[in-house]
């Protein structure tokens, strides 16, 4: 007799309880909700050969930006390997995925997740974990492609139809299909107004179209929807915060800060990200941010040696250059120069994206605005490699930006002005910009 989850993918196991609880943590997992890790910890404490169980864990360590992390993998991986021959044909694929990104070669672990979803559409575990690998490598078309391939065995009469829409939705902003991607979050919350990643979805489309105000009525209107306890409260509250900077409203984003990413000992990465990522756009919008700064940077030293993602190492060198620990951004850059010849997909992308964008932010925190500008012009549009959203990443282009507008080089100034326009033609940050540059000059 063969045994299926909740979603309809096939299980080796055999104890339905164990599976109906299996269900439950992946359904909070989707929603972003806590604490899907504890309740399959306790599952696997009564049946530890509950191998997609043991997946599931391993997935959630395999999608954490934290090097830390990868240790755990390893450990489920150790216990998983003598399990394959047990393993039904959906389970060796993740088994498969969570082998080839302890290996390090990352692009073929995405790819393993996706194959899963050829022969088993319906499962939305193998669907979550590569839909945030997308994230983490920046692979825009798999992320715009991978939910379409599930989505015609999947209809609104099934209760996690909308978690599907969301990462749609994602996918085809990032890939640059704005308006049917704000339809898709449209259908998405409609469908389900607590999923917080069609939330996202959304608020990322309004951000790449200049729709502010759309935006903001939109995040406002369903906060209670939205703002809760789970994982993506703070992050969602970091783009509203972005609509607020578009429209120069430094004060309303500055107190957006402090009172919900201000950091702690106890943040999670990511959280440390929306902070450091916010107090240095108001740090080039001229805001004094005073000794906000402070609790990430002896955050972020513990994690300088990774060389694991860069994306944690630009926001790590943003915090060390904002407070003036110069020995501490020594040890990042040497972390990462010393990755450079390795074998895995890191040491790729360090060397493409990651270490030119790192050391494009330490010069402009040291005021050599030429090197600055050299080292981020070349590498910006290397930047998706670091992973992260187009809105995230945007940051390298402001600060290029404004290393152009402090070294006095009005034409290159005007020249990134104008390829915000594209999207922004009415943009009081771009104005604001535009007043500086012409200042600068005048000067």
């Amino acid at each position: 007799m063969t045994y299926f989850d909740g979603f309809g993918a096939p299980v080796s196991h055999n104890n339905q309880h164990d599976i109906d609880e299996f269900h439950r943590a992946a359904v909070l997992m989707l929603g972003y909700a806590p604490d899907p890790v504890a309740i399959i910890r306790e599952v696997l404490e009564r049946s530890p050969d509950f191998i997609m169980a043991r997946c599931f864990l391993a997935g959630m360590y395999l999608v954490a930006s934290n090097k830390e992390r990868q240790k755990d993998l390893a450990a489920q991986y150790h216990l998983l390997a003598p399990l394959f021959d047990k393993a039904n044909e959906r389970e060796r694929g993740h088994i498969k995925a969570i082998k080839l990104w302890i290996d390090g070669d990352f692009y073929a672990a995405s790819q393993a997740y996706a194959d899963i979803l050829f022969d088993h559409p319906r499962d939305l575990c193998a669907l979550q974990f590569g839909h945030q690998t997308d994230f983490l490598l920046g692979h825009v078309s798999s992320t715009r492609d991978r939910p379409a391939r599930v989505m015609s065995h999947w209809s609104e009469a099934d209760p996690e139809y909308s978690y599907i829409l969301g990462m749609q939705a994602f996918g085809m902003e990032e890939a640059g299909h704005y308006q049917q991607a704000e339809a898709r979050a449209l259908q998405c919350v409609s469908l389900n107004p607590k999923d917080t990643w069609g939330v996202h979805a959304l608020a990322h489309c309004y951000e790449m179209q200049g729709k502010t105000k759309n935006g903001i009525s939109f995040m406002q209107d369903c906060e209670d929807k939205w703002a809760n306890n789970n994982y993506l409260s703070i992050h969602n509250r970091w783009h509203l915060s972005l609509y607020w900077i578009e429209n120069c409203e430094f004060e309303t984003a500055l107190q957006m800060h402090d009172q919900y990413m201000a950091v702690s000992p106890q943040s999670e990465m990511m959280d440390m990200h929306d902070s450091a990522a916010l107090l240095w756009r108001l740090h080039l919008d001229g805001v004094d941010v005073g000794e906000r700064w402070v609790p990430a940077a002896n955050n972020y030293e513990n994690y300088l040696d990774q060389a694991y993602m860069p994306f944690n190492d630009m926001h790590a060198m943003m915090s060390m250059v904002a407070t003036g620990r110069d020995q501490q951004a020594d040890k990042l850059v040497a972390a990462l120069e010393d990755n450079l010849d390795g074998s895995t997909a890191s040491s790729d992308i360090i060397k493409l994206a990651g270490l030119p964008i790192v050391k494009g932010i330490r010069a402009f925190g040291r005021a050599d605005y030429e090197t600055a500008k050299t080292l981020l012009a070349n590498a910006r549009h290397n930047a998706h490699m670091i992973g992260g959203s187009i809105a995230q990443r945007d940051v390298i282009n402001l600060t290029l930006l404004e290393a152009a507008i402090r070294s006095g080089d009005q034409s290159m100034a005007n020249g990134l002005l104008a390829e915000r326009t594209l999207m922004k033609p009415s943009s009081p940050l771009s104005d604001m910009f535009g007043a500086r540059a012409n200042a600068a000059v005048a000067d």
